[in-house]
């Protein structure tokens, strides 16, 4: 109930801000940033949206064949385009994606579920480290090149990626040393003896076990992540084009920082949010809050058909799921 309650929160915030923010540019203004937009953008912008996406499942699937498990590719699609939707749609819910993925894992392939689970936390850590380097660099840039209202906010801006370089810093010295970060923290709070610990400590084997330098597998996750990152960087550029502005590659790369940043919110479709952020970037890099604002609906308008798409595969699975459940408890029947 508590979950259900914040989803309509969150959701009433987010249309709140998406309305504030479209007033205070002016739908007119907005509608002007679309002059040159054409339905053929639009289709490319979708087409490298379902791009990166893909390349993200092979990802995932590299991942899985390493743990001994070769899931078909379009398969791996789907489950994967099924846990973006319910991060796109309800991203309150923590790990709801990645939970689903490994759980229909444990059920149609009888994978452990430690493996499942570490699988689709090592395919997020793989991304999250191509994309906190692209960000530094694009963090770099915007503070030296943006026109910014004030020194504080580049200062905050410079500190809260800071932080996030120490975290993932931090993370490969204690995995390259097969140090436990998650028997640590149980230990700290007297719960190491619980079933969940030990879960945990499974799975972080499986972290650890995937994450060493003479592994050739993690560096084609590496790659593909560094490969996504160029399908979006491309789209970020192509769009901003799309939309009459003219960009460098690093003003692009900050683009699309601030465009991470945004989605850590909890709010369904970044609404209101994405906006705001990017309404601020476009103007500080001079090209005006109208282009963010039409750059953030363009680019949710791609991701909405996406989750859709993995929306279908969601329910096609709960289905199966359902029907697979309910024969289980129907056989059980018939043996008593």
């Amino acid at each position: 109930m508590k979950k259900v309650l914040f989803f309509f929160i969150s959701l009433s915030v987010g249309t709140g801000l998406l309305v504030w923010i479209i007033r205070s540019i002016g739908w007119e203004e907005i509608e002007l940033a679309f002059r040159s937009f054409s339905p053929a953008a639009g289709a490319i912008i979708l087409f490298l949206t379902i791009l990166a996406n893909l390349v993200r499942s092979y990802r995932w699937k590299t991942i899985l064949k390493s743990q001994g498990y070769n899931i078909p590719l379009l398969r791996a699609l789907e489950y994967y385009l099924s846990g973006n939707a319910i991060s796109f749609f309800v991203p309150m819910v923590i790990f709801g994606g990645e939970i689903f993925r490994g759980y229909d894992l444990k059920e149609k392939y009888a994978m452990p579920w430690s493996k499942s689970i570490a699988s689709v936390v090592i395919d997020r850590i793989s991304e999250f480290t191509i994309y906190t380097i692209a960000t530094i660099l694009g963090m770099v840039f915007f503070i030296a090149n943006a026109n910014l209202p004030s020194y504080k906010i580049g200062i905050t801006i410079f500190s809260v990626f800071i932080l996030i370089i120490a975290l993932v810093c931090f993370f490969y010295f204690k995995s390259f040393k097969k140090e436990s970060v998650v028997h640590f923290f149980f230990k700290k709070f007297n719960a190491q003896n619980s079933d969940s610990a030990e879960t945990a400590i499974e799975v972080e084997k499986e972290i650890f076990q995937y994450y060493k330098p003479k592994k050739k597998t993690m560096w084609q996750g590496f790659g593909l992540s560094f490969l996504t990152e160029l399908i979006l960087l491309t789209r970020t550029f192509l769009l901003i084009l799309f939309l009459g502005k003219s960009v460098g590659v690093f003003s692009a790369v900050s683009i699309g920082a601030f465009s991470s940043l945004a989605l850590i919110l909890p709010i369904p479709a970044a609404l209101g949010s994405h906006d705001i952020v990017q309404s601020f970037v476009f103007t500080a890099l001079g090209l005006g809050a109208a282009a963010g604002a039409a750059f953030v609906l363009v680019i949710r308008g791609a991701e909405l058909i996406a989750a859709l798409i993995g929306l279908f595969f969601f329910f096609k699975f709960g289905i199966q799921f359902l029907r697979s459940f309910l024969l289980k408890k129907i056989g059980k029947l018939f043996d008593h």
